[in-house]
């Protein structure tokens, strides 16, 4: 998985840019909530809302749907501004999956993304009980995926956690 756009986008490959940005999010407290989603819910399949804060304050929402009776085998997690792509995949979820949404806000700069991205995957593997190199990213045609080759990038060389150990 390749970056996109200019060359300029390539600079945040730069291990010195992340590292300081990494380490102080894994200071902070994740600051999260979960929220039942029963108006999403379907039979077998339950819905639950993350609310987050951002390392900059700002709100973060994702929808995570997966089997009411099964633990699924994969967390597929795909990323949008806003509502744009968001509908939850019911079929991956009955095929053993488990779907994650997460809906930053629009006009979000891609280092705040890639942020983003990190923060809400810890929060999913500490629910899912899976392990962070686990979840797999799941490019959308609605929106530009810079933020999951960067976050790719981050867990191959080992600066993310394995597993999610931060609360």
């Amino acid at each position: 998985m390749g970056l996109t756009g200019d060359a300029s986008r390539h600079l945040l490959m730069d291990p010195d840019f992340w590292r300081p940005r990494i380490e102080r999010l894994g200071r902070e407290p994740r600051q999260w909530a979960i929220f039942p989603r029963p108006d999403l819910s379907r039979p077998g399949i339950e819905v639950i809302e993350l609310r987050l804060r951002a390392h900059d304050g700002a709100r973060l929402l994702a929808l995570l749907s997966r089997s009411a009776f099964a633990k699924g085998s994969e967390v597929r997690l795909r990323a949008c501004p806003g509502a744009v792509g968001t509908a939850l995949d019911f079929a991956a979820v009955e095929a053993g999956g488990t779907d994650l949404v997460l809906e930053y806000p629009p006009d979000r700069r891609l280092e705040d993304r890639v942020l983003d991205v990190v923060r809400v995957l810890e929060a999913a593997c500490s629910i899912e009980h899976v392990g962070c190199g686990d979840v797999v990213f799941t490019p959308s045609d609605s929106c530009v995926q810079d933020e999951f080759a960067i976050v790719q990038f981050l867990r191959e060389e080992g600066w993310l956690p394995p597993t999610s150990a931060a609360s």
